[in-house]
């Protein structure tokens, strides 16, 4: 029972530290891990002989998509 309490509260002082030192907005961060994804696609498929993409672009949603509305300052 311990280790299960250690481990939440790990987590849970884990996610706040994560919260207050982002470098970079939530948006900005997706935008950065889509195209680095991308990118590591890009790599992984041309290593496996398969079609090489011309551009890592990450992909883009449709406007009016689940992106949240909400203003932040």
């Amino acid at each position: 029972m311990g280790y299960l309490r250690g481990l939440t509260h790990g987590a849970i002082a884990g996610a706040v530290l994560a919260l207050l030192y982002a470098p970079d907005s939530g948006v900005n961060t997706r935008r950065r891990v889509s195209r680095l994804l991308g990118q590591a696609e890009a790599i992984l498929s041309a290593d496996n002989g398969g079609p090489a993409a011309t551009t890592a672009t990450p992909r883009r949603r449709a406007a009016g998509g689940t992106e949240s509305k909400v203003r932040r300052p």
